[in-house]
């Protein structure tokens, strides 16, 4: 009933009973609002819209209509009598965000590097979805991995089996940042009941051990194999396509050279350490290896735990004695405190744990969670997760995250989300600002389960948090789910198109999209698809479900068209156009708003994960 509109803005997903529902709406302040249930079309519910307000990161004067008194199971979409204008549907219940959380794990499954994706597992049924809508297959890729040898300029470790991993981002690098693994330990540790076995569909399910665990594991396994006998890790085994004629797609065809670096510097030839120095690689490799120590083996999977425990042990000897600064001074420090957690007889651990200023960092906040990895709150919500820690010290950490997660994300809350900064200085709004969402989101809800509320109530934060979510599930100023290919899940305007090696290349050629992968399937209903007039593109089956996309981006480099560019929050395009070399610059450049990575999937996880049933 009525014309579908984007000036009518919900979380295309839904909500749970419980949670605060607002309709957020383009202009037409105090106006009706209806809440009809769309089995046939009647009114639930009508509730009358606020006067207008500006919101800072989209500059859009929007009103809103407050229907959180409904809490009856059920589908719905919002509608506005006088206008005949209406939102996509949504559903209210308990589990709303169950299987979107299953689908954003699985993105990691077809990320995975050296292994073949096959059929049954290819697919996107997960557990709440029992009948495929598209099949992601292609033999085992890159296997050159089994065999690395060193990369110009690198130190020489000799020949090494480094397979296993997940691809990090768009590309086929496997890096040491340590994306995506401590919030998706996070996720299981802080909601295990949530996350079981049998539960993504992928190779190991029915093994006894929670699929999400399998998941992490895959990557971990990986880590170790990158461990040098006195205790670091490499910075990453990645490769760098021949100068002409270059296979991207499928992966399994991927024609470039690959090798390992044990060296943070490229050699001047194009090759590069993937900009990690040998003291983050470590850091990071700590990091998720002590965590995962503690978590599987709460898990009751004491003989990997241990093996876990045993690499992390001996890369935080190696650490321990190093002199570091600035980024990586924090790194190490927030390492230490995950070690500490997983045996508090490491005495210099303790050491490092109990004298680093939590609470305060050269008179800087350091808990903020901007583009950056966020280690610091890693290692606060670490320390008050340590049952050995001292009650002085996760005070300061409880001070530190009061001060820099919870206090200024009511600062800057916006109608829709708020970011930090403000629409000149990208600070949030970035590239990358889907991660800074899926974080702050993660954080604050992280922050009201461990008893950190500073000036606020739990219920404000837990509030406060669920709006990242809605965001990125759609009710945002372009009503984009950004995430992929969610029409199955009730995600309607989800995206279509995205920079992906695998899923919008063809073979050598990245210009010109995937007909197999690249654009909106026949089988997703979505009348407002194409989001912008160029980008037309259909395919067979459209990218595998769940990934996450970079998100709005003002600090768009590229020539192509970005409509209301210099508003953040509306910096985006759906489009997978690539280099498209003018002979002096790439021109498309759209991995600087659509690639994914796992960076960005992991704090979407956590946070959906702090909202699943159980």
């Amino acid at each position: 009933m009525g014309t579908l509109s984007l000036a009518v803005h919900v979380d295309n997903i839904g909500w749970r009973p419980a949670d605060t529902k607002v309709v957020v709406l383009l202009g037409h302040a105090g106006e009706s609002v209806e809440i009809r249930r769309v089995s046939n079309n009647s009114v639930a519910l009508t509730v009358t819209s606020s006067a207008t307000t500006l919101d800072e990161d989209s500059q859009d004067q929007v009103s809103q209509a407050d229907f959180s008194s409904l809490t009856t199971v059920g589908d719905y979409y919002a509608y506005l009598p006088g206008a005949q204008l209406r939102s996509y549907a949504f559903r209210i219940a308990p589990d709303v965000y169950d299987v979107v959380a299953r689908v954003a794990v699985k993105m990691f499954y077809f990320q995975r590097c050296n292994q073949a994706r096959v059929l049954p597992f290819a697919n996107d049924v997960v557990s709440g979805a029992t009948t495929a809508g598209g099949q992601w297959v292609d033999g085992a890729c890159h296997m050159s991995d089994l065999a690395l040898a060193a990369g110009p300029g690198s130190a020489n470790d000799g020949t090494l089996d480094l397979r296993g991993g997940w691809h990090d981002a768009g590309d086929y690098q496997k890096t040491l940042w340590g994306r995506g693994v401590p919030e998706l330990l996070f996720a299981y540790e802080l909601h295990p009941t949530a996350w079981l076995d049998s539960q993504l569909n992928i190779p190991e399910s029915g093994n006894g051990i929670p699929d999400l665990l399998d998941e992490v594991k895959y990557e971990l396994d990986f880590y170790v194999r990158m461990q040098r006998p006195d205790g670091h890790f490499l910075t990453s085994a990645k490769g760098r396509a021949p100068a002409s004629n270059s296979i991207y797609s499928p992966p399994s065809a991927s024609n470039e050279g690959r090798v390992y670096f044990d060296v943070t510097a490229p050699d001047g030839n194009g090759w590069s350490g993937g900009g990690v120095t040998i003291a983050t690689a470590t850091g990071n490799a700590v990091l998720s290896l002590a965590h995962a120590a503690t978590v599987f083996r709460s898990a009751g999977q004491m003989t990997i735990g241990n093996g876990y425990a045993a690499a992390a042990t001996l890369g935080w000897t190696w650490l321990a004695g190093q002199n570091l600064t600035g980024a990586e001074q924090r790194l190490k420090a927030a390492a230490a405190s995950a070690v500490h957690r997983m045996d508090s007889t490491i005495t210099s651990a303790r050491t490092v744990t109990e004298s680093f200023a939590w609470d305060t960092f050269d008179g800087l906040i350091p808990y903020q969670v901007t583009p950056g990895e966020s280690v610091l709150s890693t290692g606060a919500f670490h320390l008050l997760l340590n049952t050995s820690a001292t009650t002085m010290v996760k005070n300061k950490a409880r001070t530190g995250i009061a001060a820099g997660v919870v206090t200024p994300a009511f600062q800057q809350a916006g109608v829709y989300s708020g970011l930090f900064g403000a629409p000149g200085n990208n600070w949030d709004t970035g590239w990358g600002s889907n991660r800074s969402q899926g974080a702050y989101g993660a954080h604050l809800l992280m922050a009201a389960r461990l008893g950190v509320f500073g000036s606020q109530t739990q219920a404000a934060i837990e509030a406060q948090g669920q709006k990242y979510a809605h965001y990125l599930l759609g009710r945002n100023p372009l009503n984009m789910l950004y995430l992929t290919n969610m029409a199955r899940y009730g995600g309607e305007h989800s995206s279509f198109q995205l920079y992906h090696a695998w899923f919008s290349y063809t073979g050598g050629d990245g210009d010109h999209g995937n007909t197999t992968y690249n654009g909106k399937p026949a089988s997703a209903v979505e009348p407002l698809y194409p989001y912008h007039p160029a980008d037309t593109q259909t395919s067979t089956f459209g990218p595998a479900p769940g990934f996450v996309v970079g998100g709005p981006n003002p600090a768009y480099s590229g020539t192509y068209a970005i409509p209301n560019l210099g508003r953040p929050a509306y910096a985006y395009r759906d489009f997978s156009v690539a280099c498209a070399w003018n002979g002096s610059a790439c021109t498309g450049s759209s991995w600087e708003i659509t690639e994914p990575m796992a960076a960005y999937q992991g704090p979407v996880v956590l946070l959906l994960s702090l909202l699943m049933s159980n």
